[in-house]
């Protein structure tokens, strides 16, 4: 601040993505900074849970958390800004286990948030909430068709947080639709080294060195380049609306968010 305790640059302002007025509060507190005629140059939305969660909580973070932020931000961007959904390659691969209708409805830009996605989150919710036995649960969202593949019985929570993220790659594409003059896209950060993965029994208690886990500095490179770098998202180019991610040279590669754009070449 402009005391010396930090960069005069940077305003920070708490908001809670499963709070529609604290969303709306948040932006509207960025519309008044901006003034009549300022623009943002770009949103990130990056909230995320993962393991332990009930899955009407993850949808609320991770699907609903990412159509409230961008509904309340994206009107703020300027021309030709960036705009950044934070996913992850479980989002994907669910996409992939669904059945031919869901994934076809899924990537149908005709459809919208009411009359397609919100529709088949509630089938979840309801697949989820009606069993109450791992057999009974697996049976239901097959019957949904959302099915969870190896992840279904080993490790639900994977399941669980895949189907959430494929919902808010799903709304990022029609968000990219919606806004032909802006660069929209999602990105997977691949397995970074932060509370989000010391929640698992797998990395609990681990240093960093012990896993495989990038460093958050390397984790956010994705998502700072699709900010920053000139080429990156480009509309004509065809990278708007796209799934991103870094691959093994650190290059940034895109694909249709149905496929693992590092898993492409």
């Amino acid at each position: 601040g402009e005391d010396g305790g930090g960069d005069a640059r940077v305003d920070v302002l708490q908001l809670d993505v499963t709070d529609e007025h604290s969303v709306t509060a948040a932006s509207e507190a960025v519309r008044t900074k901006l003034g009549a005629d300022g623009k943002l140059a770009g949103v990130v939305s990056n909230a995320g849970i993962l393991w332990g969660y009930p899955l009407p909580e993850l949808m609320d973070v991770c699907a609903l958390g990412v159509k409230r932020v961008l509904d309340a931000f994206v009107p703020l961007v300027g021309d030709d800004g960036r705009v950044v959904v934070v996913t992850s390659g479980l989002g994907p691969l669910m996409h992939s286990y669904a059945d031919e209708v869901r994934r076809a409805a899924l990537v149908d830009l005709g459809g919208s948030w009411d009359g397609a996605l919100a529709p088949m989150i509630d089938e979840c919710l309801r697949a989820y909430r009606t069993s109450d036995t791992v057999e009974k649960r697996i049976a239901a969202f097959q019957s949904a068709g959302f099915p969870g593949g190896p992840f279904e019985e080993s490790a639900p929570d994977f399941h669980m947080y895949g189907l959430a993220k494929m919902f808010g790659d799903a709304y990022m594409i029609r968000v990219a639709r919606d806004h032909p003059g802006l660069r929209v896209t999602s990105v997977d950060p691949g397995l970074v080294y932060t509370d989000l993965i010391l929640r698992m029994p797998k990395y609990a208690g681990l240093e960093k060195e012990e896993t495989s886990a990038q460093s958050p500095k390397e984790g956010v490179e994705a998502t700072m380049r699709l900010l920053f770098d000139e080429g990156a998202g480009r509309v004509e180019d065809g990278g708007s609306g796209k799934l991103y991610a870094l691959n093994k040279a650190r290059e940034l590669v895109f694909s249709d968010i149905d496929k693992m754009p590092q898993k492409q070449e």
